[in-house]
């Protein structure tokens, strides 16, 4: 992709001109009118919108006109994560007769993320009829497949409702607005402060973004304060301003210095996300130098993540370097000993995808979190972990539910090695808005529990429990008066119960915890037979 073509964000509910761009142009848009195309290219879908919508609705258009109108609609919606708004205009798009089939994929990929499985599968196959090999669409059905029995539970959000988690989610109300909220970032190793990106608008600045319809995004700060409650979110004084568009900080675990993204607005030319790194001292942050890996200014850097030992700075950019894979991907650039960043290094196709991978988070083991839609998920962006093995080799898992949605998930951020963080999303019917997420993996607690009863009614003598693990445990329970016994146990471990009583006959059962992610107690009930 060529330097002019980037700017057009993804999805704007997520980082205004912050996140990268989509690949697809306007092109051809002869009958979109000139100030709807010029909207539409710079990336004010807003704007856009309202043009385009006036043109749309004037009668007695020809019908691959109005079919073309449609389809740069549904890519407004689409864009501001408003997919149910998007369905319909695509749908009309494809009964036109839309002159690009890529209308059939973003309409399945729509479908899928408002809970149409049906629908969605019928565009995706129709899709695939005219375009076998393409990754996309395969995902968006194979997405389907892991969705479809738990979307219940993911629309209402009900954690306790989903099988198999052992995360806890909920809504951190002290960070969100009735704006978009997203990609919190930790100050320091306190955890006391935070960072987070918000299109907030204050009541004496009314004034809206036009591609998002929404205030511009900035850098807020929050800390805990002397009664342990979370302050009120306050965008960060000079040299942020409100007027520009920053956002997705990412900060060195002494706190001193943030690498963020900053989007420079222009009415008349492509917007190209840039990285910038400032420092600290006394207090304040000092002014922002340009991130420029391997000297190339013309290569757009997005969504900073710099790793623990502040040596390596992972981002989002959709170059045309070698190895790129398409779409956004995932780079790597290193501090040279001048203080320099050596050229971009492509992370490859274990982690990126024809799609887009965005949001990068480095934990501080070293593990890779980032977001995609092009790898296989739950609907829109979800949330993944990239282990790097011995050998230097990614090994990529899906963080599941209810850590993903149907929804675009992104932005986590972990308290150190420990299983509680923030993430950011657009799940449970914010239309398009993105908010910020709590999450933790409670302490897993396996027990095992019964009792032991006679066939014959009659009290047992020298009643006994014996439990045999396959990690060496050998344990002898005396159950009590009513035969009722209870046990801690371990994970990954396989377990016979012995279970006897004088007179009558020994009863052997079996059970294991290998593989158990979350809380739980076996309940085993045991009736001894007379000999």
């Amino acid at each position: 992709m060529t330097t002019n073509q980037l700017s057009r964000n993804i999805h704007t509910m997520l980082v205004v001109a912050l996140v990268a761009t989509t690949t697809l142009l306007f092109s051809g848009c002869r009958s979109a009118g000139p100030a709807g195309k010029k909207a539409f290219e710079i990336g004010e879908y807003d704007r856009a919108i309202s043009k385009l919508s006036k043109a749309y609705a004037k009668p007695g258009l020809p019908r691959d006109v109005k079919g073309e109108y449609a389809f740069y609609l549904g890519e407004c919606y689409r864009l501001r994560g408003q997919f149910k708004k998007a369905s319909g205009y695509y749908k009309t798009a494809v009964r036109y007769k839309y002159s690009d089939d890529i209308a059939l994929l973003y309409l399945g990929e729509c479908q899928r993320a408002t809970g149409d499985f049906e629908g969605a599968r019928e565009s995706f196959d129709t899709y695939l009829a005219r375009h076998k090999n393409d990754a996309r669409a395969r995902n968006g059905l194979q997405s389907i497949k892991m969705t479809e029995a738990q979307w219940d539970a993911i629309t209402s959000f009900n954690p306790s409702a989903i099988p198999d988690s052992g995360y806890i989610v909920s809504l951190a109300k002290e960070f969100n607005s009735k704006y978009s909220d997203y990609s919190p970032a930790f100050v320091g190793d306190g955890y006391d402060v935070v960072y987070i990106t918000s299109m907030r608008v204050a009541k004496r600045r009314r004034k809206m973004n036009r591609i998002t319809g929404q205030g511009n995004s900035g850098i807020y700060m929050t800390k805990i304060d002397g009664q342990g409650k979370w302050t009120d979110p306050e965008h960060l004084e000079e040299p942020f301003a409100n007027n520009i568009d920053d956002g997705t900080p990412s900060i060195t675990s002494d706190g001193k210095t943030m690498y963020f993204t900053r989007c420079p607005y222009s009415e008349t030319e492509p917007n190209t996300p840039q990285c910038f790194e400032t420092t600290r001292s006394g207090g304040r942050w000092g002014e922002p130098v340009r991130v420029i890996p391997g000297g190339d200014s013309t290569m757009m850097v997005a969504h900073p993540a710099i790793s623990p030992d502040g040596t390596t700075l992972y981002f989002v950019s959709d170059c045309d370097y070698p190895g790129a894979m398409g779409g956004k991907d995932i780079y790597k650039t290193r501090k040279t000993p001048s203080g320099d960043w050596s050229r971009a290094e492509n992370l490859g196709a274990l982690v990126n995808t024809r799609g887009d991978e965005m949001f990068p988070y480095i934990r501080s083991n070293g593990d890779l979190y980032f977001s995609s839609n092009g790898q296989p998920g739950l609907g829109g962006l979800d949330i993944f972990l990239a282990h790097e093995d011995e050998k230097g080799l990614y090994r990529v898992s899906n963080m599941g539910l209810p850590i993903n949605s149907a929804a675009d998930d992104f932005g986590i951020i972990f308290k150190d090695n420990k299983e509680e963080g923030y993430l950011s999303s657009s799940r449970a019917g914010s239309k398009g808005i993105d908010n910020i997420y709590s999450f933790v993996l409670p302490p897993m607690v396996l027990a095992m529990s019964g009792s032991v009863t006679t066939s014959d009614g009659a009290p047992a003598k020298n009643l006994f429990v014996r439990v045999v693990g396959s990690d060496g445990t050998n344990t002898r329970l005396k159950p009590d008066e009513d035969g009722q016994f209870a046990l801690h146990v371990d994970k990954d471990v396989d377990y016979i119960v012995l279970c006897g009583a004088d007179g009558y006959k020994n009863q052997k059962l079996k059970f294991s915890t290998q593989n158990k992610s979350k809380s739980e107690t076996i309940l085993l009930n045991v009736k001894l037979e007379k000999f």
